[in-house]
């Protein structure tokens, strides 16, 4: 796996980035990347009936699932605290990504360009701010 050597590394978020605390469902490291998972109709029409156990993270198999940034390690059935927005240094795989332009990202916790075939399936999960090629970084503002 390509994570950055680092680990969470935010550039500027404007404040604070939007985190979400919920379980991880296997042992996550922190910059790797999320998708979310939960059963069904587990919360209601009302805020009490939420708990950040209704939340279960896993290290996702791309831009489909993919729901943020984990900010630490955790165990599998440990808290886990997500950033779901935010500017971050992230890893770049195949063509060149231009500042600018949509990314996408694939199981690795690699960047790749947004035209990458798949993208109208899959989506983007943010902008480029840098411009990076294969093996090397970005600073990309991240939307889960």
């Amino acid at each position: 796996m390509t994570v950055n050597p680092n680990g969470y590394v935010p550039i500027t978020d404007g404040g604070t980035p939007r985190i979400i605390t919920g379980y991880a469902k296997e042992v996550i490291n922190g910059g790797q990347f999320c998708g979310g998972s939960s059963a069904a109709d587990i919360v209601d029409s009302g805020a009490s009936s939420f708990a950040a156990a209704d939340i279960q993270f896993f290290h996702t198999t791309g831009s489909g699932n993919f729901v943020g940034i984990a900010l630490h390690d955790a165990v599998s059935g440990a808290s886990l605290s997500v950033a779901t927005r935010g500017s971050f240094l992230l890893p770049v795989s195949g063509a060149i990504v231009l500042a600018g332009t949509k990314v996408t990202c694939n199981q690795a916790d690699e960047l790749a360009a947004g035209s990458n075939a798949g993208l109208s399936v899959l989506g983007h999960i943010g902008r480029a701010w840098t411009t990076g090629s294969d093996s090397g970084y970005v600073v990309a503002d991240i939307h889960g």
